[in-house]
C-alpha cells in the first residue's frame, strides 16, 4: 500500500466518545502532516473526495455508512472501535494513536471484502437501487404475522419461505445478524451468499451458503391473513417498503471493499475477543 497523504474521517456525531475521539484523531493526522476531510454519518447528504484512504471511528455502523459510500471511488477503510462490539473495526483506539505513523506510511494490510449489490422489481421497472451492503440485505414485516417469500437462485426455484423474513447476508455479515437466526460463521474472503430464514414456521428450514456467482431472486407474496407491511434493509441503515408481488434481486456487487487492518491481524482473534468463540 502506498503512503497516505489524504485522509476522509467518517465520525457519529451522536456519540460523544466517538466524537472526541474522532477529534484526536484528526490532531495526530494533521500534526503528522496528513490532509484530513470529516465527513459526519448523521447528515443528509455525504460528499466523498477523491482520498488515499478513509477512517471510521465509531462501531460497525459507522464502517458499515463507510463502505457503501467509498465503494464507487475504491478507497480503504480503516475502522477505529469507539463503540461497543466494533466487530468491523481494524484496530482498537489506543492501538491506532501507537501505530498512526506506520498507517501514514501504508504499513497496514487490505482486506478484500464482497458486498451485495440489490434492488427491487415492481413488474418491469426497477423502483428501488442498486445498492451496495457490506453485511446483509433483510426481507421482514412490520407486523407480528408470518408472510411468504419464493426464492429462486439463478433462474432455478430454490424454496419457498414462510415466516418472519429471510436475511441474505456476505461472509463479512456473517456474524452479524445471520448469527442471531442461526446461521453459519463464514470465513470474510469467501465468495458466497447465506440465506438464513427469520423464524420459519417449519422445522425443515435452516440457513444455505451459496456461490456469489449467480442472482438471486426473492418474490414477496402477501400473507394469509391478508396484505402485510414489508420492508427491505440494506445493513439497518438503507430501507425501502415492498409491496406484494415484488421482487427483491440480489447478486454480488462488481466491487469489492477495501477494508484496512494491522499487518498481524487475525480474524480468529477477532471471533475469540468479541464473540467469545470457542469458549465453553
Amino acid at each position: 500500500m502506498k503512503r497516505i497523504k489524504s485522509v476522509l474521517l467518517f465520525y457519529n456525531s451522536k456519540r460523544r466518545k466517538a466524537m472526541d475521539y474522532a477529534a484526536a484523531v484528526e490532531r495526530r493526522l494533521r500534526a503528522a502532516g496528513a490532509k484530513v476531510s470529516r465527513v459526519c454519518v448523521n447528515d443528509a447528504v455525504c460528499e466523498v473526495k477523491p482520498v488515499d484512504a478513509a477512517v471510521a471511528v465509531g462501531g460497525d455502523g459507522t464502517v458499515l455508512y463507510a463502505a457503501r459510500h467509498v465503494i464507487a471511488r475504491g478507497i480503504p477503510v480503516l475502522g477505529i472501535n469507539a463503540g461497543g462490539l466494533g466487530f468491523l473495526s481494524g484496530i482498537e483506539r489506543k492501538g491506532f494513536l501507537k501505530n498512526i505513523d506506520g498507517f501514514l506510511r501504508g504499513e497496514f494490510r487490505i482486506l478484500d471484502r464482497s458486498l451485495l449489490s440489490v434492488y427491487v422489481r415492481r413488474g418491469k421497472k426497477t423502483v428501488f437501487g442498486p445498492l451496495p451492503a457490506l453485511n446483509d440485505c433483510v426481507i421482514r414485516s412490520q407486523e407480528a404475522r408470518a408472510f411468504t417469500l419464493r426464492a429462486s437462485f439463478g433462474g432455478e426455484f430454490l424454496s419457498e419461505y414462510f415466516g418472519d423474513g429471510l436475511i441474505v447476508s456476505t461472509p463479512s455479515g456473517s456474524t452479524a445478524y445471520s448469527l442471531a437466526a442461526s446461521g453459519p460463521i463464514v470465513m470474510p474472503d469467501l465468495e458466497v451468499f447465506l440465506l438464513s430464514p427469520i423464524c420459519p414456521h417449519t422445522l425443515t428450514h435452516r440457513p444455505i451458503v451459496l456461490p456469489a456467482g449467480r442472482e438471486l431472486a426473492v418474490r414477496v407474496q402477501s400473507g394469509r391473513y391478508g396484505p402485510h407491511v414489508m420492508t427491505l434493509s440494506l445493513d439497518g441503515q438503507e430501507n425501502f417498503r415492498l409491496v406484494d408481488g415484488d421482487t427483491v434481486m440480489v447478486g454480488k456487487h462488481r466491487k469489492n471493499f477495501k477494508l484496512l487492518a494491522p499487518v498481524g491481524f487475525s480474524y480468529f482473534d477477532i471471533l475469540r475477543r468479541k464473540l467469545s468463540w470457542g469458549e465453553r
